[in-house]
């Protein structure tokens, strides 16, 4: 627990939403090598290849948010954060249309929303940073949820504690772990 922690920052896919975007799918689809990231990927392309990619992206992100159903606790979470006056941000290197699509639809209020257009991806700390920014927050009283290796990486990077979501499956060694949302409020 954190006498002094002012503010949550979240990542969307799979954790404030349930995961559901084929990622091995996406890479086939674009021919992204597994030594790449697919953003790296799609800039490393040129013309209509990068066009064409940027379009599948863009298609399977929307279609992802189309019905999504929240992660499990992470209303009753939310309402915890927010309970204690802490300011919340959402950071996704999702497009700011699907981002804007999962807030709308779940009526969801962030303090501070960001999205891949509004500054370099994870795992690069610059999402981060900016929301701590916006957010007036020093990084060692922010707490970072996510559920990969780029929102580890991303929030380390900016010197905010991260809290690794695994969902039961962990794909990488970090600490602080939880398997589901509802441990977090131990985390506050």
């Amino acid at each position: 627990m954190s006498e002094s922690l002012q503010a949550v920052i979240f990542d969307m896919d799979g954790t404030i939403t349930q995961p559901v975007i084929d990622w091995l799918k996406l890479r086939d689809a674009i021919k992204a090598p597994p030594e790449s990231s697919i953003m790296e990927h799609i800039r490393s392309l040129t013309g209509s290849e990068q066009q064409r990619a940027t379009e599948i992206l863009l298609e399977t992100e929307l279609r992802a948010t189309e019905g999504v159903d929240l992660n499990e606790g992470f209303h009753e979470l939310f309402a915890e954060v927010c309970s204690r006056g802490m300011r919340t941000a959402v950071v996704t290197n999702n497009h700011c249309a699907a981002m804007q699509n999962v807030l709308t639809q779940h009526s969801l209020r962030f303090d501070v929303a960001l999205c891949r257009d509004d500054g370099e991806l994870k795992p690069a700390p610059d999402l981060i940073k900016l929301a701590l920014d916006q957010l007036d927050c020093p990084a060692d009283q922010a707490l970072g949820i996510g559920d990969s290796r780029l929102d580890v990486q991303a929030c380390g990077a900016a010197g905010v504690r991260c809290l690794y979501l695994t969902h039961g499956q962990p794909k990488i060694d970090h600490e602080p772990a939880i398997v589901q949302l509802s441990e977090a409020v131990a985390y506050l």
